[in-house]
């Protein structure tokens, strides 16, 4: 039976690959991208002033460029194979891929193959994950390098007490890599320190309950054993964050508090919209994040992570009675991984940052919540084994895949805006409609120029004539796919279209406009197109 779920993993996740890199070609222009390409190439021109006259000054900046800096690299090895976005998008498929990939083998660590069959299921028709790979430069990459380096600390873990130097290390580099994506990676190496802590605890307090002695003998020797692993670990991760991280060149403390504090104290004047209401960004509602992540996640995992939460309580009293309440799961794995996507959630919900774009903060997290709900999968397959009836016994899992087939079927109706996606409890994309974030990204841009190209070609078939696109938010996204005939600027005087997606309603600035076209899934709009006429200054809202 492991041996069949093994090799239908395989066989998913090489046709997730397969359909990734067949779809890339779908996907529009984020408005983030155009800054990690500056990014990317400052620094890369950084590391060429190295070998030449004149040095230039390491690149400032809170992002380190594991994502960047190769991007950049290969763009100028290869400048003919396709566009630095296209690229980006490649390499965002390549992060995404290997977040399914942790994830898969995280959930077989701890609860079998059958459990990794499901968690690499659940990742995969996760709406939101799914959507945001082909794409996102910035949470993508955390969230697969996160994965990565949780699945080598799960493996550290697996070996307790002891650990292997070659664990370590390997926990060293996945730390390393998560870090040079983003400073959050640096959490990965906490929860080392933080779980050794622990659990070194809990072994002490039971040897003083047992015989009220404890060697400090075996106290040092314990800490120092994991004192060294620790550094090992720190020191491999920190000599890879230095590579990618330029700032640290120059001042490595200054660079590294500079950047926590710029996570933790990130401003941003913008507004975001919630229930129809606009707030500020930086005055956000407490319940923001449990908002979103209660909208956006799949109706079969949210009630998943409703029955993982008891379970988690009902295992917790058990594990203080001394009971083994996991059913042949690895407790102390298990809470790692409850851990890892629980904590950033909790800290979130805690120190109430400027949060915006919807839950692509907590992107990063939605490995580990996959992991958790398949966990929790198995552990009712394992009580319901022994049960008489064989139609208890196979109903959950059916009733499972099939709530995963409706997922599968909004992924293929979204196309390829999957990251729009609000799950059936919250009355889905329609409900979200003028009251949540739903293209912030921008994404239907791409549609709507190639909609424009063809509708001036249609009516303008000579191809004399020249047209101006007005357009209020990063024009550059649209101006990626707009043939050679058009123009696109900020300025409404003199243009003969406007396009403009739904987010800070922008589509209404305009209303007495003629509308000529709308991008649209699952009958709610995304994008619009509007016909612009001659004195249109006097036509605008004010903003």
């Amino acid at each position: 039976m492991n041996r069949m779920y093994h090799i239908g993993s395989i066989i998913l996740f090489v046709g997730i690959a397969l359909i990734g890199s067949l779809t890339l070609g779908d996907q529009g222009q984020s408005w983030d991208e155009e800054f990690r390409f500056k990014s990317g190439g400052a620094k890369l021109d950084y590391y060429q002033s190295l070998f030449g006259a004149e040095r230039l000054p390491p690149p400032g900046g809170s992002y380190p460029a594991l994502f960047d800096l190769p991007l950049a690299m290969v763009d100028e090895a290869f400048p003919d194979f396709g566009t630095i976005s296209e690229k980006g998008h490649a390499w965002s498929l390549v992060f995404g891929l290997l977040g399914i990939l942790s994830t898969w083998r995280m959930a077989t660590l701890v609860g079998g193959e059958r459990a990794g069959f499901w968690a690499l299921v659940f990742l995969a028709t996760f709406p939101r994950y799914y959507g945001h790979m082909f794409f996102n430069p910035k949470d993508i990459p955390l969230a697969g390098t996160y994965a990565l380096a949780m699945w080598m600390l799960l493996r550290v873990m697996l070996q307790w007490p002891k650990a292997s130097w070659g664990s370590v290390a390997l926990l060293g580099v996945a730390g390393g890599l998560a870090m040079s994506t983003r400073i959050a990676g640096f959490l990965t190496l906490c929860y080392f320190g933080l779980f050794v802590g622990v659990l070194l605890s809990i072994r002490y307090l039971a040897t003083l309950r047992k015989s009220k002695r404890l060697e400090m003998s075996q106290v040092g020797g314990d800490l120092l054993y994991w004192l060294w692993r620790g550094l090992f670990a720190g020191c491999v991760a920190f000599a890879l964050l230095f590579i990618f991280w330029p700032t640290l060149h120059h001042n490595p403390l200054g660079g590294v508090q500079g950047a926590v504090e710029a996570v933790q104290h990130y401003g941003w004047d913008g507004y975001v919209l919630m229930d129809g209401v606009f707030y500020e960004a930086k005055d956000l509602p407490f319940y923001y994040v449990p908002y979103w992540l209660f909208t956006t996640i799949p109706d079969q995992l949210l009630l998943l992570g409703l029955v993982m939460a008891v379970l988690f309580l009902f295992g917790l009293l058990a594990a203080a009675r001394g009971d083994d309440f996991s059913r042949g799961l690895n407790r102390r794995l298990c809470c790692l991984v409850v851990f890892g996507f629980a904590f950033p959630w909790a800290y979130f919900l805690y120190t109430q940052p400027v949060l915006y774009d919807g839950m692509r903060h907590c992107l990063f997290t939605l490995p580990l919540f996959a992991c958790a709900c398949a966990l929790t999968l198995e552990w009712l397959l394992r009580c319901l084994s022994n049960h008489r009836s064989p139609y208890i016994k196979y109903a959950v899992p059916a009733a499972v895949a099939a709530s995963v087939l409706l997922t599968v079927a909004d992924l293929k109706s979204l196309h390829p805006y999957q990251y729009t996606y609000f799950n059936r409890i919250s009355g889905g994309l329609n409900a979200a409609y003028l009251n949540r974030e739903t293209d912030y990204w921008g994404l239907s841009y791409r549609e709507a120029a190639e909609w424009l190209n063809q509708y001036v070609e249609a009516g303008d078939a000579a191809g004399d004539g020249q047209y101006v696109v007005h357009q209020l938010h990063s024009p550059w996204m649209l101006e990626a796919f707009l043939s050679e005939r058009f123009q696109v600027s900020r300025d409404p005087e003199g243009a003969d279209f406007y396009v403009s997606f739904t987010r800070f309603n922008f589509h209404t600035v305009y209303p007495d406009l003629k509308m000529l076209h709308v991008v649209e899934r699952q009958g709610v709009p995304l994008c619009f197109i509007f016909e612009m006429p001659e004195g249109l200054a006097e036509l605008g809202r004010d903003l």
